[in-house]
C-alpha cells in the first residue's frame, strides 16, 4: 500500500526559483476512480501538494489546520508539470498558487498550518 504523501513526494520533479514543480503521471493514484472515463485530481489532494511544498520551502513538515479558501479554476489531468508557489500571508498563513505547464492558474488555495508534533 502506499500512502498519498509518498506518492506526492516521488512527483516532485524541482525548484524553479519560488516555485516547486510536480510531474505527475497518469498511474499517480488518486486518478484511480476519480473519474474512469476522464480522470482529473482531486482538490483535497491538491491541497496535499500545496502543503509538500510548503514542507520543502520550510525544511519541515506541517499539518493542516484549516483551509480558509479554496478556488479550483482549471481541473489537473494525468500527465501534468503542476507548479505551487507558496507565499506567506500571516503567522502559519500561507498561499499557494497552482499553475498549469501553460503558466495558467489552475487553483488557489489559503490554508493555515501547525507544527506536526509526534505522539
Amino acid at each position: 500500500m502506499i500512502f498519498l504523501t509518498d506518492a506526492i513526494s516521488r512527483c516532485f520533479g524541482s525548484r524553479e526559483g519560488d516555485k516547486y514543480v510536480y510531474l505527475i503521471g497518469e498511474d499517480f493514484p488518486a486518478f484511480e476512480g476519480h473519474f474512469p472515463q476522464k480522470p482529473i485530481l482531486p482538490a483535497v489532494v491538491q491541497v496535499q501538494f500545496a502543503l509538500d511544498a510548503l514542507a520543502r520551502l520550510q525544511g519541515v513538515a506541517c499539518r493542516l489546520k484549516k483551509v480558509s479558501k479554496a478556488k479550483f479554476s482549471r481541473p489537473v489531468p494525468p500527465n501534468t508539470r503542476l507548479g505551487v508557489e507558496i507565499t506567506p500571508k500571516q503567522q502559519n498563513t500561507f498561499c499557494a498558487q497552482l499553475t498549469l505547464p501553460d503558466g495558467q492558474k489552475c487553483g488557489q488555495i489559503i490554508f493555515e498550518v501547525e507544527p506536526n508534533e509526534a505522539h
